[in-house]
């Protein structure tokens, strides 16, 4: 071969895997269809409720936390330690509700 040929040759090949490499970016960028999106939501929904039992039953602890806590302070009349319970019943009472927050938002 001489190297007109070569480089008609590597031209041509040139071209042929850009042509090829488009092809490919085509098919891949094109949208398909997930047939199995029922068991995938199915998977996150009990994952969602998993965790938001979690949530709720943590809540639960720090809102008895905080209410304990709080009549302790009470009976102390230590002022302090009073708001700082609060906090912790406001927290309680957030945790408990997350999940209902989550669906108002939704």
């Amino acid at each position: 071969m001489n190297l007109i040929q070569k480089k008609a040759n590597m031209k041509f090949n040139r071209e042929a895997m850009v042509t090829a490499l488009a092809t490919m970016a085509l098919l891949l960028m094109t949208p398909m269809n997930a047939f199995a999106a029922a068991q995938v939501q199915g998977k996150i929904n009990n994952l969602y409720s998993i965790v938001t039992t979690i949530i709720t039953a943590a809540g639960a602890i720090v809102l008895a936390w905080g209410v304990f806590e709080f009549a302790s302070a009470y009976q102390s009349r230590d002022t302090a330690q009073q708001t700082d319970s609060l906090k912790k019943v406001v927290a309680g009472i957030l945790m408990c509700l997350a999940p209902t927050i989550i669906n108002l938002l939704k």
